[in-house]
């Protein structure tokens, strides 16, 4: 069973999507979002014991708390490797790539897509 804390600020993208809220974010605080967002990457993929791969990073797993802290949730997609591993094969069919390969470029590629949402206020079509 996993427990999450209670988050007061629901999800990053309750606040970049909705018009009205999207107007309180101010610049200082949407890069305070993504520095946090970022250092939560690096956490998972270089700074924990196991190097985990999220696999589904958009706005509506980023969870916000009451300072408006940024915290990655829903690893129902997420796959842990050992120290050396570096990529694995799926047979998913959430995966990006053609032949099965995932790996953290795939995290940081949905990092980008994710900064450029919270920049524009526009979801990625």
């Amino acid at each position: 069973m996993l427990i999450y804390e209670y988050m007061p600020n629901k999800s990053l993208d309750w606040h970049i999507f909705n018009e009205n809220q999207s107007m309180l974010l101010d610049w200082p605080q949407r890069f305070h979002i993504i520095d946090g967002i970022a250092r939560g990457l690096l956490y998972l993929h270089q700074d924990s014991r196991l190097r985990i791969i999220h696999r589904d990073l958009k706005a509506g797993n980023i969870l916000l708390e009451k300072d408006m802290n940024p915290k990655i949730s829903d690893f129902g997609l997420a796959r842990s490797f050992i120290e050396n591993e570096n990529e694995a094969n799926t047979n998913r069919v959430v995966e990006y790539a053609v032949d099965g390969l995932f790996c953290v470029k795939s995290d940081v590629f949905s990092f980008g897509v994710l900064v450029l949402e919270i920049v524009s206020g526009r979801r990625n079509k």
